[in-house]
């Protein structure tokens, strides 16, 4: 009996069977085949983080601004000179830390006082993801019909035009779920 499992052995040393081998490759396939989409996934969601980070990073220097002279300004590259003030809307040639802000003041029409100080502002970011993320700070005492002071998101596809702040009431929804809209989240 110990010379048939020996015998058995020895014929085991030889190395793996074709069958074997294809099995090992299968699983290896289906394993990337998993991975390389989720990865690339959270490529995307990564470009898209680090833009909606910098657009809050410029909310905030502006809101400091506001804290300081009660207006917003379109340029507050001594401020944040971590980022790229631009003055005109980013497209996909922009840098990906290049934001754009644009004050507003209501004054009874929504109309875009280009270049001057607002009370309202709305900063303007485009990501790798092909999206242009929006984000527009209310600081008025008299806000428009429906709105209330705060910050609100917006999430478009494609290159980034001028928006306006929000003029009427905002939902609860995500930006993402409805893009185009404001709304009170990314």
């Amino acid at each position: 009996m110990l010379d048939a499992i020996k015998g058995r052995r020895e014929r085991d040393d030889e190395g793996f069977t074709l069958i074997e081998l294809m099995v090992v490759l299968l699983i290896i396939a289906i394993l990337m085949a998993i991975a390389i989409p989720t990865f690339l996934g959270a490529r995307n969601t990564a470009n898209a983080r680090s833009t909606q980070s910098n657009l809050r990073n410029a909310l905030t220097a502006e809101q400091t601004n506001w804290t300081n002279s009660q207006t917003f300004t379109q340029n507050l590259s001594t401020t944040e000179p971590s980022l790229s003030w631009g003055s005109a809307e980013p497209t996909a040639s922009s840098a990906s830390n290049f934001v754009f802000a644009q004050p507003y003041s209501y004054g009874g029409s929504t109309t875009a006082k280009a270049g001057s100080s607002g009370n309202e502002v709305v900063i303007q970011g485009y990501a790798k993801d092909g999206n242009c993320y929006s984000l527009a700070q209310v600081n008025t005492p008299t806000p428009p019909s429906g709105v209330s002071d705060g910050t609100y998101y917006m999430q478009t596809s494609g290159a980034c035009v001028a928006e306006a702040p929000p003029s009427s009431a905002v939902t609860q929804t995500s930006a993402a779920t409805t893009p185009g809209t404001w709304s009170l989240s990314f």
